[in-house]
């Protein structure tokens, strides 16, 4: 299923969505032209790096890779589908909250999914880089928001296409749900060797799907810390 657009009607132009769309594409061009090794590891989130002396990884570092992390994307179709989810669901979240309380919320989200992965994962040795953490936060923020709102979503079952509306809900759950299937299949079983084995089987033989750098613990961290903050938000208007 592929979310299109949802059926709530938007106040203001969403500015802070926009900004950040372009803020993600541009850093993404400007280091595709100017790469260099040691970017992901340098800019990206790693929690190895926390525990390390501040003569080998100075402070400044491993604070601003908490920030820095979640503008990085490994290549177009990571940034184009994070953007895309962050348009469909973000300007209705922006429009609910205004622009600088948005862009506010979108940045504390970010890292507070780091900061859940750190915790899970004190050990990771390769950097989490990406915007999925504060996408995921903010679809969590728009659940709670709209809960009942429609999502005009694409649906391909292999050898049949239809278009639907979906409630709100039920999207993003599933796709939170989905999250913790896969987390759980790679735990339990070697899923990429079934994946190595699939992909071959169909003639994909060098560039292979796999899911064990996927940063579950920085998806649902996100997801609940923003379920949590739109919580909270309601409840302090109703106060």
């Amino acid at each position: 299923m592929f979310p299109l657009k949802t059926d709530i009607p938007v106040t203001k132009r969403p500015y802070g969505v926009w900004l950040l769309i372009i803020i993600n594409f541009a850093v993404y061009l400007y280091f595709k032209i100017n790469y260099h090794g040691l970017l992901f590891a340098d800019h990206g989130f790693m929690p190895l790096k926390l525990s390390m002396p501040s003569d080998i990884i100075g402070l400044d570092e491993k604070m601003a890779s908490f920030f820095t992390y979640m503008f990085l994307h490994s290549n177009i179709f990571h940034v184009t589908i994070n953007m895309y989810f962050l348009y469909v669901f973000g300007k209705n979240v922006e429009d609910k909250l205004g622009t600088l309380k948005f862009l506010t919320t979108y940045i504390a989200l970010g890292i507070v999914a780091v900061i859940v992965e750190a915790f899970m994962m004190p050990e990771l040795e390769y950097p989490v880089i990406g915007a999925s953490g504060a996408v995921t936060g903010i679809m969590g923020m728009f659940i709670v928001f709209f809960p009942f709102s429609k999502i005009k979503t694409f649906i391909f079952l292999i050898i049949y296409a239809i278009i639907r509306n979906i409630p709100a809900i039920v999207i993003v759950m599933l796709f939170f749900t989905f999250q913790l299937v896969l987390w759980y299949l790679e735990q339990t079983y070697n899923l990429n060797e079934y994946l190595r084995s699939f992909q071959e089987n169909i003639g994909i033989k060098h560039r292979y799907i796999n899911i064990s750098n996927m940063a579950y613990y920085t998806h649902i961290g996100g997801f609940l810390a923003g379920i949590i903050t739109a919580i909270s938000i309601r409840l302090i208007k109703r106060i």
